[in-house]
Order: C-alpha cells, then structure tokens, then sequence
C-alpha cells in the first residue's frame, strides 16, 4: 500500500522538526555524530551528552545529569548505537555506552543509589555513585533496569525486563530479576 500525500508531508515535517532540535541541542553543547538521529528527548545539560555517528535517539528518551559543572560526569554513546523510546540514563558518575548497541524502548540506567543503615532516615543518608559501562556489541533488550557499577562485556545480550546488579562477562546471554546467566552467546 502507498503512502497518501498527508502521510509523506507529515513525515518531511517530522524529519525537518527533529534536525531543528538537533541543531538547537548542539547550539547548547551537545556533541553529535555525522548522520545521527535524534528524536524529541529530554536533556537540562546538552554539553554533558557525547554522541556518535550513525545513531539512532529515539523519541522520549531522557538524559539527566545531576553534576553538571563536574568534568567526570557525562554520558557518552559510540557510532552506530540505537536508543529505543522512552529509555532513561540517570548520570551522577558517567555512563559509557561502546559502539554497535542496541538497547530497546523503557529501559533505564541509574548509576546513582543511597545507603541504607537503619541507624538514619533514609533521606539523609549519603548517595554512591559509579560509573556504568557497555562494551561494544551489546544488546539490552526493552523494559531492563542497568544499575552503578556494572559493566557489560563485549556482545553480551540481556533479555527484556532484566535487572542488572552485577557485570556482565563478554558474550553471555542474561536474564532475570536479578540477571542471571542463562547461556554463552554462539
């Protein structure tokens, strides 16, 4: 089935209102790639934000950053990485994503938590922060919660609504709440 005119002008519209967008977040500091992709997203400190060539931002993604006037916190994605809707990185340290990554919609990356002794409110206890790291080749799938201090190897896969706690070795397969292994990648 062809697409009406409507439909073709709509989608010009599309494109021309996200390369504004684009322009305007690199007016503000932002680095992208050549032959990026970015959807409408959510993002107070652009300069923090490193993007490659050849990705694709999805719509609704949002990228905060909490110390923005701190030159070790960013979030850098490699070339040929893709974001899928609505995904989250929450940044307190930095979160490094290696190039050839796919990581599909909902998922979110916190590399922030709280201590917990049951001696204080909780809300006065001191934050942790460290820095989350997927290697090149890796495939997260929709819906998983990657938390601080977690590396993923090169080409592991994590299925869909996993919890990760824990690094990840190279080529493995994992899943579950919290990640488990479930097989070697062939």
């Amino acid at each position: 089935m062809k697409p009406n005119n409507i439909t073709l002008i709509f989608h010009k519209y599309t494109v021309f209102k996200r390369k504004i967008l684009a322009n305007f977040l690199v007016l503000r500091g932002m680095q992208i790639g050549k032959r990026t992709s970015i959807g409408v997203i959510t993002c107070e400190w652009p300069n923090k934000i490193l993007i490659g060539n050849y990705c694709n931002i999805q719509d609704a993604v949002d990228f905060r950053i909490w110390h923005p006037f701190n030159p070790a916190c960013y979030i850098k994605l490699g070339n040929n990485v893709f974001v899928g809707h609505a995904c989250e990185f929450v940044c307190n340290s930095n979160i490094t994503i290696g190039s050839n990554c796919l990581i599909a919609s909902n998922t979110t990356f916190v590399d922030t938590s709280h201590e917990y002794s049951k001696e204080y409110p909780i809300n006065t206890q001191s934050v942790t922060s460290k820095s989350i790291v997927l290697e090149e080749d890796v495939w997260v799938g929709t819906s998983c919660v990657i938390l601080q201090g977690v590396t993923i190897g090169k080409g592991a896969v994590i299925g869909a609504g996993s919890v990760v706690n824990k690094n990840i070795p190279s080529y493995e397969v994992w899943a579950g709440v919290p990640a488990r292994f479930i097989k070697k990648r062939e």
